[in-house]
């Protein structure tokens, strides 16, 4: 195991030497030969397009002030570049090729100066203006949120907001460069000149994903992540997780799990165990409407498909006053509004699912972009169900087991019918009338649809008295979950410092598991039928209305203000042997929400300011809770820097833990309320630092985290079921407290990149119900590790993951007993073991993958996963089997997915 370790890590950060960028440049326009190319008559950007696509070249113009003219012309053995001069010999345009090897078709009454002029001002007809624009993505045209735009040279900049447009006060000329920056895109260098509208500047940056037939050429460097800009926050584009290994597609959600102070070792959930915090506990937004389940198929796909996602960012605590709700994290993702150029598509097909979108212009006005895939049943599907269910699960006994005074099992059989799917479809209109305004409806809907059940025949049990029993049994275990949501947003940019952005939204989950057992036992040739299970049904309604405004008060400050109303609609229901209610709740209530935060720099940039308060009202308590934050950013150097955020956090809708013991825990969402279900609140500090070279990042956040009002919810100290339960036996309420720090070392640059991440954590909860002293919570992890390495070696694209967590606590049972009750029935029961006084093994993997890039549009990923098929250990199962007077009970391990190969093959148009 250490030398695989070992090895891994030689591999992955030690061996290269020297830095090279895995993304070439443009092919050379001064040097790359046309040899034969004729065109007759032809729309002048027609050719550009053609040649473009041929040879790579990357060219940019005005369509419009081109769209007029049509060309014949033969390229003989001649440059792009000469070729276009005698074009334009008698036409008022001409050439020139920029620092990014771009070559730019101008009007030839523009002034092209060279990079020195650009930065005096003695060219320059305006100085100390206010500069705004939009950053776009040159094949596509969409707008990209959250890229960072700077003054080349200086500290001066901005980030664009979630449409893409960005505002630059007091920039000091028209002549000035900027530099333009996007996760997983090529840096573009912009040269501003007099000539250019400074009001509604379009910067086009190109995705860092050129293949090149037999060219090698030092290019641009781009990152796989971003992770030192804001504190807690990881920044990722969808386009970068392509080539990490994953058992079943491209997956942010997973790619997130591979950073420090996320849980990876939990590979039945998509979920993101944050910093110590549950899933429930981290606020999931997708365009601005909120998803509150993100699990397909025992958890192996997140509920996003790849091919609708823009753009995501993870804060892992501490965050801004614009986001409420939830305790732990936020994850914010912007869906694609499709391609504004021209009509693409393209598919995705694996072993287990396929995944297909289509996205095009509608008119001039309109983009419209549908992504849809579907799961179905094949080898590597079936596999999942044989893992996850009870035919292949090995069964322990003996004294450990529970059975009283020895006995042993006959031969034992079972049936498993299994039949799953899932589906999601996602779809996205958007509408600009103008260059002020963005009108856009966003839809998602994502099902599974599961049916579990199954039949076993025990046969004889013998060594019991010598008694002859058969023991039959028949499970049916139906589920159905999912989310329907949807948002219609309304943006504009009101002035060069004034924007809105306002949303109504809706979202809905369901969740339904029919889990109820038949047993028929013979013995003596008498026969006997009893029906004992469960039966849940949760349905959440979300109806959100909300306003986001930022305002450029002046250079170095912004202030970002906003209002909310929501109103939830919940219900849970908890059933069990068919008649008996045991919980029944029709929770209603409504938050009303204003925040503010002002955004300061000071000192050339250097520090960085954020105050911020939210305030919301919730009318089933009828209080007003008070939310302060703040956080703080200080350069000390241009390589070093500190920085630390604190703040107040509630939550009001939460997800209850239910514990079973015997089956593993489920949970169910409800509405907090005066009473068992308190509001739930939490205070965080990080503190942290980090230091940023060329080629690496070093960064480190401690943090800590304590919350009350912590609920889980449990019947094992309620002995009459049925009779009479009121919420205050079955809720328990407590704290916790979550303390740990992260580490992570980022190799940004190079045909091999990756990073290392540690955490070192502890969570604690103290419900006095379940222990007189603290414990650890079901999420509580010491350590993980994790190492991830990728490789570009000419077409192919390598990449490794390592995982190490230390073993998570669980609660077991000691042994079973029978008590005949007052009424003279009979009544199986438990001894648990102290709240998770156990811990699983440590938990370890390794994963692979290799893509082939055929081309720029196709290319097949080939991954394993669980490389040396490792057994992890799931959850643990015990079940109690009671004649008369004999008790066993039986303890079955439930186990991780073992080595699992799948391949993807990835097609588009364009």
């Amino acid at each position: 195991m250490k030398r695989i370790f070992i090895c891994f890590l030689l591999t992955t950060f030690w061996l290269p030497i020297k830095v090279f960028a895995q993304t070439p440049k443009p092919t050379d326009v001064n040097n790359q030969i046309i040899k034969d190319e004729f065109y007759n008559n032809i729309a002048l950007p027609t050719i550009l397009a053609d040649l473009e696509k041929k040879y790579s070249f990357k060219i940019l113009y005005d369509k419009t002030a081109l769209k007029d003219l049509t060309v014949t012309y033969w390229f003989a053995n001649e440059t792009l570049q000469n070729g276009l001069k005698a074009i334009f010999k008698k036409l008022p345009f001409k050439t020139y090729v920029d620092e990014n090897g771009f070559l730019n078709i101008v009007s030839k009454n523009v002034k092209v100066e060279t990079a020195v002029d650009r930065q005096y001002k003695g060219n320059a007809e305006k100085v100390d203006f206010t500069l705004t624009g939009r950053v776009v993505d040159y094949t596509s045209g969409e707008n990209l949120p959250f890229a960072s735009v700077t003054v080349k040279g200086t500290k001066l900049g901005s980030q664009t907001n979630v449409d893409g447009y960005f505002t630059i006060q007091k920039v000091p000329a028209d002549t000035v460069t900027l530099e333009v920056r996007y996760v997983g895109y090529r840096t573009r260098y912009f040269h501003l000149n007099p000539k250019l509208n400074i009001n509604d500047l379009k910067i086009e940056i190109e995705p860092a994903i050129g293949v090149l037939e037999e060219v090698v050429v030092e290019g641009e460097k781009t990152e796989v992540l971003k992770a030192n800009e804001i504190v807690g926050m990881i920044k990722m584009t969808p386009r970068n997780i392509a080539k990490l290994p994953n058992v079943g597609e491209r997956d942010p959600f997973r790619a997130f799990q591979l950073m420090p102070g996320v849980s990876a070792s939990n590979e039945s959930s998509s979920g993101l165990y944050v910093r110590g915090g549950t899933p429930d506990q981290t606020l999931v937004l997708y365009d601005g409407f909120t998803v509150y389940h993100v699990d397909h198929l025992f958890g192996f796909f997140s509920a996003f498909n790849y091919n609708a996602i823009k753009d995501i960012q993870l804060y892992k605590g501490g965050f801004d006053a614009k986001f409420g709700g939830r305790i732990s994290a936020v994850a914010e993702i912007t869906g694609k509004e499709g391609n504004k150029k021209e009509f693409n598509a393209g598919v995705d097909i694996s072993l287990l699912s396929a995944n297909a979108y289509v996205e095009t212009p509608l008119g001039s006005k309109f983009t419209f972009l549908a992504a849809a895939r579907r799961s179905y049943k094949g080898p590597l599907y079936n596999k999942l169900f044989k893992r996850f269910t009870s035919s292949n699960q090995t069964q322990q006994s003996g004294p450990q087991g529970g059975f009283p005074g020895g006995g042993r099992f006959g031969s034992f059989s079972a049936t498993q019918v299994a039949s799953s799917y899932f589906y999601d479809l996602n779809s996205k209109l958007t509408y600009t009338p103008n260059k002020k305004d963005i009108l856009s409806l966003s839809l998602y809907n994502g099902t599974d649809n599961m049916d579990n059940s199954s039949s076993s025949d025990l046969g004889g049990l013998g060594g019991f008295g010598g008694r002859n029993i058969g023991l039959n049994t028949s499970n049916t275990d139906v589920s159905n979950w999912g989310n329907l949501g949807g948002s219609l947003k309304w943006s504009r940019r009101w002035s060069d410092r004034f924007y809105s952005n306002s949303l109504i939204c809706y979202s809905n989950y369901y969740s339904n598991r029919d889990n109820s057992r038949n047993i028929t036992t013979t013995r003596d040739g008498v026969t006997r039928d009893v029906k004992i299970g469960q039966i849940e049904d949760n349905n959440l309604n979300d109806f959100t209305a909300k306003t986001d405004f930022e305002w450029k008060v002046f250079s170095g400050n912004q202030l970002d203000f906003g209002l909310q109303f929501t109103k939830n609609i919940i219900k849970y229901t908890y059933s069990q042997n068919d008649t008996v209610k045991v919980l029944d709740r029709n929770d209603r209530g409504s938050t009303a929400t204003f925040y503010i935060q002002d955004n300061i720099k000071l000192f050339n940039d250097k520090l960085h300011l954020k105050p911020g308060i939210r305030t919301t009202y919730f009318d089933v308590t009828k209080k007003n809770y008070i939310e302060p934050r703040f956080s703080v950013n200080y350069n000390i150097t241009k390589q070093l820097k500190i920085k630390g955020a604190a703040g107040i956090y509630y939550q009001f809708v939460k997800q209850i833990n239910r514990e079973d013991i015997s089956n593993g825990n489920r949970n169910f969402w409800v509405l907090s309320n005066n009473e068992s279900l308190p509001v739930t609140k939490s205070n965080h500090l990080i503190l942290g630092g980090s230091y940023e070279i060329t080629d690496y990042l070093f960064d480190v956040e401690f943090y800590q985290k304590n919350s009350t009002n912590i609920t889980e919810y449990t019947l094992r100290f309620v002995p009459k079921i049925g009779q009479g339960l009121s919420a205050s036996e079955t809720f328990f309420n407590g704290s916790e407290i979550v303390r740990g720090v992260d580490v992570l070392i980022q190799r940004k640059f190079g045909d091999f990149n990756g990073w290392i991440g540690y955490t070192l954590a502890e969570a604690k909860r103290n419900i006095t119900a379940f222990s007189d002293k603290a414990y650890y919570s079901d999420q509580d992890v010491r350590h993980q590790f994790k190492a991830i390495g990728s490789y570009k070696y000419k077409k192919w694209d390598f990449a490794a993951t390592w995982i190490f967590s230390s073993g998570r606590p669980y609660t077991s049972i000691l042994g079973a007993y029978q008590l005949e009750l007052l009424d003279g029935s009979v009544k199986n029961f438990t001894n648990p073991s102290d709240k998770n006084a156990n811990r699983f093994s440590d938990y370890h993997r390794m994963d692979v993958s290799a893509t082939y890039n055929f081309n720029a549009n196709f290319n097949v990923g080939f991954s394993i996963f669980n490389l040396y098929n490792r057994s992890n250990n799931w959850y643990k199962r015990f079940q109690v089997i009671t004649e008369d007077d004999v008790t066993a009970l039986q303890i079955t391990n439930v186990n991780y997915l073992g080595i699992t190969p799948n391949i993807v093959l990835s097609w588009k148009l364009k």
